[in-house]
């Protein structure tokens, strides 16, 4: 489909490839019909290059980003266990399905060439086909990531209590096998159309069956997400103002001190009564003074009461981190959402065999804005996260001084924000 990959697809690159032979295609019709001279087929030819070129400079541009920013950062989360946390290593998978997505764009950039310059482009449509599975491959697999994590996200925040029993190591490894699993599959389906093929025909896979990246893809991803991130933002508001609460009410210490100040000012009290002369201290029940006693109690019940409320605060200081946590994942999920749709639409236009001209040039705008959110989905993670600024911070400092051994992060509980 299209999708995340450098975080967030694919079917994007073939996309371009069908729209270019398709446009190419007919720019050559126009010129073998309105011209009868080598000079105007020389001409229109030339007027192909500069959107060609502008097209290949762009892929380049976002495959350097893809593959710096990416590998940068899974280098990061290895170098840094501060960062190894369940979230952080399903991202890191998401972060592979977009390197890969890279890497395939190095080969796909001649190619776009070869077909660009060629007189007769549907003379790849074979060719153009087989390529399709590897791109929608890679980017249905950095698209499900999202599920994922959404899930993850979802069960930590909602039943923190649960969530070591239902994402426990184990489960984490089988849910990222299911998701390159799913991926893989579906998009595998697409080189099905090369069995019994009408090889005349310049685009092979119908654009029926381009609405998979609609149907099984963005809308699945979109409702899991809109589900789960909607349940978190309902528990955050209730969590928000009960902390509110707890700042506006006095806390149970401040009562307790004043206790303890009020039994320290009647012990002086006191004992400034006993420097008085013993006939004229009135007379009393004998036994020994009372002054010891009334401090026990006191400290007892402010040492019981201390407690909890130092484990609420450490509760809230946890619910604060998991919340963060949240932002980074959001960031991504909305960036992926805004990105892609414009793609969806014009998928959903091309199926409705809308005005040909208008859905080519549609799709090399948002297909390069669809791609451009693997390339870029790393930024994210500098832009929301502290942590991830700080452990980029320190990685390159470890690259410069050459002492990445012994320059790593120390480990704490802290999710990736």
């Amino acid at each position: 489909m299209l999708l995340y990959t450098p975080s967030q697809s694919e079917g994007t690159m073939t996309d371009e490839v069908t729209s270019e032979s398709s446009h190419l295609n007919a720019s050559s019709s126009i010129n073998m019909t309105t011209a009868d001279t080598g000079t105007a087929s020389l001409v229109g030819r030339l007027s192909l290059v500069n959107p060609v070129i502008v097209r290949v400079i762009i892929l380049f541009i976002m495959m350097i980003f893809n593959l710096g920013g990416n590998g940068f950062t899974l280098m990061t989360i290895r170098l840094t266990p501060r960062l190894w946390t369940k979230t952080n290593f399903i991202l890191a998978s998401m972060l592979v399905a977009n390197i890969i997505f890279g890497v395939a764009t190095l080969y796909y950039i001649p190619f776009v060439m070869i077909i660009s310059f060629s007189n007769n482009p549907c003379q790849y449509n074979v060719l153009t086909t087989a390529h399709a599975p590897l791109f929608k491959m890679v980017s249905y697999v950095s698209i499900y990531h999202l599920i994922l994590v959404s899930i993850e996200r979802y069960v930590a925040i909602a039943h923190p209590l649960k969530y070591e029993t239902k994402f426990s190591d184990r489960t984490l490894k089988w849910a990222i096998a299911a998701t390159w699993a799913a991926g893989i599959i579906l998009g595998m389906t697409f080189v099905l159309w090369l069995i019994n093929a009408d090889l005349s025909k310049c685009e092979l896979i119908p654009d029926h069956y381009q609405l998979v990246d609609l149907f099984l893809v963005y809308i699945p991803v979109c409702i899991s997400m809109v589900f789960c991130y909607g349940k978190i933002l309902a528990i955050w508001w209730k969590q928000r103002r009960r902390i509110n609460v707890m700042n506006i009410n006095p806390s149970p210490r401040a009562p307790l001190q004043e206790m303890t100040a009020s039994t320290s000012h009647s012990m002086q009290s006191s004992n400034i009564g006993n420097t008085q002369e013993p006939q004229d201290r009135p007379l009393g029940p004998t036994g020994p003074p009372i002054t010891g006693p009334p401090t026990t109690p006191t400290m007892t019940s402010e040492a019981t009461s201390a407690e909890p409320v130092e484990q609420r605060r450490q509760k809230m200081k946890s619910r604060r981190r998991e919340f963060r946590a949240v932002y980074l994942t959001a960031a991504i999920v909305g960036v992926f959402v805004i990105s892609w749709f414009p793609y969806i639409i014009g998928r959903v236009l091309k199926s409705a065999a809308y005005n040909p001209v208008v859905v080519n040039y549609m799709f090399v705008a948002t297909g390069t804005i669809g791609s451009a959110n693997y390339a870029f989905s790393w930024v994210i993670y500098a832009a929301v996260s502290k942590s991830y600024r700080r452990a980029y911070r320190q990685v390159m400092t470890c690259i410069g001084c050459c002492c990445c051994k012994n320059n790593t992060l120390q480990n704490d509980s802290s999710l990736f924000v």
